[in-house]
C-alpha cells in the first residue's frame, strides 16, 4: 500500500514539473515574440529596421545684407511725361510706366524732401524732388538702380546720393557707381565698371566701401535683396569725380 502511495506521489510530482516547465517555456516564447514584434514596429517607424535618429535642426536661411521691399511702393503715379525715355519705350510700356504699383521706392533712410524710385519693368531710376525728375545712371535697359546711400561725399554739409546701378541688354551689361549732388541735381558717373553681376555699398565710420554683390529678386513685386560677396575698395570724391581706391590683393 505504501509503495503505491510513493509511486502516485512521484507520478504527480513528475507531471507537476512538466506542467511548470511548459508554462515557463510558453512565457518565454510569448515574451520573445512580443519583443521581436516591438523591435519590428520600431524598425518600420525609423525606416529599414534601423534605429530612429533625432531630426537635425535645419540651418537658417541666410538673410541679405540689404533688402529693398515693395511694401514701400510710391503712393503717387509718376508723371510719365517727365521720364525722358525713348518713344519706343513710351509706346511699349506706357501703361506700366503710369502704374504706381510697377515702381519700387528705394529712398534711403534719413531722406528729407525727395524720393528715389525705379521702374520694376524697365529699370530706369529717378530722384523726384519738388515735382522734378532727375535720372540716375545711364541706359534704358538693365536692372537700373541697385543700391543707394545718403551721404555727404564731398564734405560740403549738403546731402548727396552714392549709388550703384546696372544697365545694358542680354550679355552686354555693366554695373557702375554714381554720385548725385542735390546742389547741382546732376550725377557724376564712375569710369570703372564691372561686367558681370552687381555692386553694393556699405558705410563704415564715414568711409564708403564698394562690394561685389549677389542679387535675389521677387519678379512679381520687385522686392530684391543684396548679399555682399567680395570687398573691392573705397569710394572717394576728387574734384567733382568719384574714384575707387582698390584694396590691395594678397600676394
Amino acid at each position: 500500500m505504501e509503495q503505491k502511495k510513493n509511486e502516485s506521489w512521484k507520478k504527480w510530482l513528475k507531471n507537476g514539473v512538466f506542467v511548470v516547465a511548459c508554462i515557463v517555456v510558453a512565457v518565454l516564447l510569448l515574451g520573445g515574440a512580443a519583443y521581436l514584434t516591438l523591435r519590428t514596429m520600431r524598425g518600420c517607424r525609423s525606416g529599414n529596421g534601423q534605429t530612429a535618429q533625432a531630426t537635425p535642426t535645419p540651418e537658417p536661411t541666410p538673410l541679405p545684407d540689404r533688402l529693398y521691399s515693395a511694401e514701400k511702393n510710391p503712393v503717387f503715379a509718376p508723371d510719365v511725361d517727365k521720364l525722358d525715355l525713348s518713344e519706343a519705350h513710351y509706346a511699349d510700356y506706357a501703361e506700366l510706366l503710369a502704374d504706381p504699383s510697377r515702381w519700387i521706392d528705394l529712398t534711403p533712410e534719413g531722406a528729407n524732401g525727395f524720393t528715389v524710385i525705379r521702374s520694376i519693368d524697365l529699370g530706369c531710376s529717378y530722384v523726384v524732388e519738388d515735382g522734378e525728375y532727375y535720372r540716375l545712371g545711364e541706359g534704358e535697359d538693365g536692372k537700373g538702380l541697385v543700391d543707394v546711400l545718403l551721404t555727404d561725399l564731398d564734405l560740403d554739409d549738403e546731402p548727396d546720393l552714392l549709388y550703384t546701378y546696372h544697365f545694358g541688354a542680354n550679355e552686354d551689361t555693366l554695373a557702375k557707381v554714381g554720385w548725385f549732388s542735390f546742389a547741382t541735381h546732376e550725377s557724376a558717373l564712375s569710369g570703372f565698371a564691372q561686367r558681370d553681376g552687381f555692386l553694393s555699398l556699405i558705410e563704415e565710420d564715414g568711409n564708403y566701401i564698394l562690394f561685389r554683390a549677389a542679387r535675389s529678386v521677387d519678379y512679381e513685386t520687385g522686392t530684391f535683396g543684396l548679399t555682399l560677396t567680395e570687398r573691392l575698395g573705397e569710394i572717394n570724391e576728387v574734384m567733382g569725380r568719384i574714384e575707387l581706391i582698390m584694396d590691395a590683393k594678397p600676394e
